[in-house]
């Protein structure tokens, strides 16, 4: 018996398909990433080696000619590739056209270069520039015939061909170029290092694309690639030109010994910017220029590519910048220490030419080359004149003039696609300040943690700088929440990248079967989410250092009490009489059936009006038949919002409290910090406030992690000084909870084992209403995240079925961060195709209520969980339920009954500890009912404990001052000096 499902509904036809858009991102980013990485490698390593072979004036020489024939590298493309990427729909005759075009111009291209190579050579007055020039003019013609070949693999995001393709010819050439330098070629080395990686190019592109350019066709229509390519092409040619203005008038005026100084100077700050912008931008184009039908999806998309590129470059600068003479000294000896200071002065350049790029993406993605073209011919002869204006001071003076017309066009650039587009430009411009002063601030306290270290000793002076950079910029996150935030999003950045998936367009119209929950992802993108993971745990390993110093530090505490109190002293007097309410601090919920659970055995015990503090009207749900009393009370920022939000949520708590009975703020396993330290912290804080107000205050029944994080443990033993009642739930908890000093500790049990209702509509939807034998079963998406526990729960359930029972798949957490539904599915289909096993094992499509949960365990033979609440539901009808033993929470549970010989350890291997367990439960069914029963009445006595002394009633004197203007007097309990310390 399988579950109906609904047909989904089509969404909005697009002209071509975003379905899997932000997994392919995704999968691409992390691809250009490695790949980034390889060849950055590559590039320092030949950066290293090449120039201890070769003198600085070698390098000039080549950059000389470089910086003049590069106008037509910028030409030869003509912004085809861009064209190529960025067009939705492109025919195999308009690509064949592009080759031709792109050929032809670097066959032109290369001609001239070789007619002009004397006046080159006129003009910086070495003769040597002749052959010098017409050697490298082929590089034109290698790259006009890759260009198409390159934008073919982009546009169809075959990342991995095209990241091996340009490793493999970078490698090469490197190899070549070192070999030749060996040999005393001198500059004839970088000569051949670039020819031999344009051949290398070709060799390695063409077998690898499913694609070879047939004749040019002469009908098809061209003209919106060639405006397209033209305009942009004409923009390229600006910035190239102003780009090299200084190369130009340095080796024109100082000679090629300065011009070498500098070029290792701006290439070494090139490393970073080319190895991650040009890729990036890769990456993005093809992507926003299919999200431009979507702004919301559109302006979140192009925001966190800007903070990736901002962070990601600026990290490397600010480290490079600070001690860039100890770096230069070690790589490339002492004769190029000159370059160090002009090095420190262009990484101003590179912060803000990473900022521009995403201004960059914006002209291109949304097809207004035009405007680009227009920006680039106001603001680029800026630079020029920077640039000649600093030429009088020198090449220090050329690199000063450089960084500072760099830094004026960013904020130009904002404000131009603010007028043309409806990018997010006044974010992103704040985004960017937040990175300058936050990285500049690490950038001096890097080099000022060095400057009493000799310059003898540069390995010293580069680790200390390491460490004192990333010190600060922790401090940096501690104190500044935003910049924090903007560093998580990093981390958060596959989170947003798999949500950003549209829904595909359904060809003809023709519907397709889901379920109600959200179905289990293929598994390329379990593969996918596997990469970030590392990333994401040192993130949130810092993340919870940070918050846990800042909670133990009470400073969070004693300003949302000053706030708080404020509040309260604005309002005014309540009338007398006035019927008070119960608050209660809910927990997460979102598709949580225990939190539901907990919320409902909280209104089924307590009497009166009930409003309960949510984060949003969908995170948990008021059953009907307490709705006349209770209800829901968003308040956004309480528990999870950063600080400025959070300090303003302290006056919609001022309005709740200035007429509450009591706060219960729900414990279960979410206080001691396991998943959130600053929401643990900021939960046991609530308590506190509601304490300083004189409200009496309780947690409800929690559990308590031996090894929990001190900030949390100073949040919540002030609140047990406070006057909270502390409400353990096992007696494991509560020996932890006294081991650490807590005051006011009440030994009690889950909430859910207090509650009266259960409904058995969902065993009859699933099974009948004679269903035989069944198990229920839950696959926990928390739990597999660690091993792969669909292979496990195949065995175990196969277990199941050979001892003559159905198996009832069952979600207990449904929402992103931990979707139970997608577990469960997985497991489900590992059985949907065996014979007979489609009327055997059934899984559950919709999310149950609490209650429906209970009347489906009622008739259960056993229940296996990885949920500590639904083992609790089983538990209440007295089911043997075989739990996962996760943070010592389920075991201190079991040992209420003696049933600790039903707890299993998660991981590799659960199925050779699980099987045994069931099959002697199986065996003594009627002996576990038994013990069940024994000690039911005692546990629900407990869990009746929660709830004593919540009675409904009026209050003379309500925590607000009868003068609004003065400051309000408080009952003040005792140890209240503890929210001073």
């Amino acid at each position: 018996m399988t579950a109906t499902m609904p047909p989904s509904t089509p969404s909005a036809p697009f002209p071509r398909s975003t379905a899997g858009l932000g997994h392919t991102a995704g999968r691409g980013a992390s691809t250009t990433l490695v790949g980034q990485l390889i060849r950055i490698g590559v590039q320092l390593g030949g950066i290293v080696v090449l120039g201890r072979l070769l003198d600085p004036s070698d390098y000039g020489l080549v950059a000389s000619v470089a910086a003049i024939i590069g106008v037509g590298e910028v030409l030869r493309n003509f912004g085809l590739s861009s064209a190529a990427i960025q067009v939705r729909e492109l025919s195999r005759q308009q690509k064949d056209n592009l080759f031709w075009i792109n050929s032809l111009i670097g066959l032109a291209l290369m001609l001239l270069a070789v007619l002009f190579s004397p006046l080159i050579a006129t003009l910086y007055g070495d003769d040597r520039l002749v052959l010098l020039t017409q050697v490298l003019a082929g590089t034109f013609l290698l790259n006009g015939l890759a260009t198409q070949f390159r934008a073919d693999l982009n546009r169809n995001f075959h990342f991995k061909a095209l990241a091996g393709s340009e490793i493999g010819a970078q490698v090469g050439g490197l190899a070549i170029g070192i070999v030749m330098a060996l040999n005393g070629f001198g500059y004839w080395a970088l000569a051949g290092q670039q020819i031999s990686q344009g051949i290398l190019t070709i060799i390695i592109l063409v077998p690898i694309t499913n694609w070879f350019p047939g004749w040019f066709h002469r009908k098809t229509p061209m003209r919106h690639l060639i405006a397209f390519g033209s305009n942009l092409a004409g923009t390229q040619l600006l910035g190239y030109a102003s780009r090299n203005t200084d190369t130009i008038v340095i080796g024109a005026t100082l000679g090629a010994g300065p011009l070498g100084l500098y070029n290792r100077a701006f290439q070494l700050l090139l490393l970073p910017l080319n190895q991650i912008n040009g890729p990036s931008t890769r990456v993005a184009l093809p992507v926003l220029a299919r999200l431009q039908d979507d702004p919301a999806k559109y302006d979140r998309f192009i925001l966190l590519g800007q903070t990736i590129m901002l962070h990601a470059v600026t990290i490397v600068l600010a480290f490079s910048c600070a001690q860039a003479l100890p770096i230069i000294s070690i790589a490339l000896g002492s004769n190029w220490l000159g370059s160090a200071p002009i090095f420190q002065i262009l990484a101003i350049a590179g912060f803000f030419e990473a900022a521009a790029y995403a201004t960059y993406w914006v002209f291109l993605s949304k097809g207004v080359t035009k405007q680009n073209l227009y920006f680039a011919l106001c603001t680029r002869p800026l630079l020029v004149a920077f640039v000649l204006l600093g030429s009088f001071w020198g090449v220090y003076g050329v690199a000063a003039g450089y960084s500072l017309g760099v830094a004026l066009i960013w904020p130009i650039g904002l404000w131009w696609i603010s007028r043309v587009t409806d990018a997010p430009a006044r974010t992103m411009f704040f985004s960017g300040v937040r990175a300058i002063l936050g990285y500049g601030f690490a950038t001096g306290a890097s080099w000022a943690a060095v400057q009493w270290i000799p310059i003898e000793l540069p390995l010293a002076r580069v680790a200390l700088g390491g460490v004192a950079l990333l010190v600060a910029i922790g401090i940096v996150m501690l104190v500044w929440p935003r910049f924090r935030r903007d560093v998580r999003s990093i981390a958060q950045a596959r989170s947003f990248l798999r949500s950003a998936k549209a829904s595909p367009a359904v060809a003809g119209g023709s519907t397709t079967a889901t379920d109600q929950l959200t179905p289990a992802p293929p598994a390329a993108a379990r593969k996918t989410r596997r990469g970030g993971r590392t990333r994401l745990r040192i993130v949130r390993k810092l993340d919870r250092i940070l918050h846990g110093l800042a909670a133990a530090s009470a400073l969070p505490y004693l300003r949302d009490r000053r706030t708080l109190r404020r509040a309260i002293g604005q309002l005014g007097p309540a009338p007398a009489g006035t019927e008070r309410w119960h608050v209660l601090v809910a927990p997460p919920g979102e598709g949580n059936i225990g939190d539901q659970a907990m919320i409902e055995a909280y209104l089924e015990n307590v009497t009166g009006p009930v409003r309960v503090l949510v984060r949003g009207p969908t995170d948990v749900r008021i059953p009907a038949e307490h709705s006349a009393r209770a209800r829901l009370e968003p308040i956004a920022h309480l528990i999870y919002g950063n600080d400025r939000a959070h300090r303003q949520s302290m006056v919609q708590l001022a309005a709740v409290l200035s007429g509450a009975l009591s706060l219960t703020v729900v414990g279960a396993d979410i206080m001691d910090g396991a998943y959130s330290v600053r929401a643990s912290s900021r939960r046991a804080d609530v308590a506190s406030l509601a304490r300083s107000v004189g409200v009496e205050a309780r947690i409800l029944g929690f559990s308590w992690n031996g090894h929990a994080n001190l900030g949390v443990r100073r949040s919540l033993g002030r609140a047990g000084r406070l006057g909270t009642r502390l409400q353990l739930r096992d007696p494991v908890s509560s020996a932890r909870a006294r081991a650490d000093r807590f005051k006011n500790v009440i030994d009690v049990a889950d909430a859910v084992f207090a509650v009266r209702t259960s409904s058995p509509t969902a065993a009859t939807e699933y099974l009948g209403t004679a269903p035989t034998p069944y198990a229920v079963v839950n696959a926990s998406a928390l739990v597999g995240r660690s091993f792969d526990q669909i292979s496990e729960y195949a065995v175990i359930i196969t277990a199941l079925l050979e001892a003559g029972l159905r198996v009832v798949l069952l979600p207990h957490v449904v929402r992103h961060s931990g979707d139970d539904a997608a577990a469960c599915r997985a497991v489900f289909d590992r059985f949907a195709q065996g014979a007979g096993a489609e009327d055997r094992v059934v899984l559950v499509n919709r999310l149950l209520t609490p209650a429906e949960v209970r009347g489906l365990c009622a008739g259960a033979s056993i229940v296996l969980t990885g949920r500590m609440h639904l083992a609790v539901q089983a538990l209440y009808h007295r089911v043997p339920a075989v739990a996962l033993s996760t943070q010592g929470k389920v075991a201190g549970m079991m040992s209420l009954f003696g049933t600790q010989d039903l707890c299993v350890e998660p991981g590799v291997g659960l199925a050779e500890r699980m099987v045994p367990v069931v099959r002697a439960v199986l065996a003594q069914r009627g002996e576990y009912r038994a013990r069940l029963a024994a000690q039911l009445p005692e546990v629900q006595r407990l869990a009746a404990l929660n709830f004593t002394g919540l009675a409904s009633g009026a209050r003379a004197n309500p925590p607000r001052s009868n003068q609004p203007r003065s400051r309000p007097t408080f009952s003040r309990p005792r140890d209240d000096r503890e929210g001073r310390a």
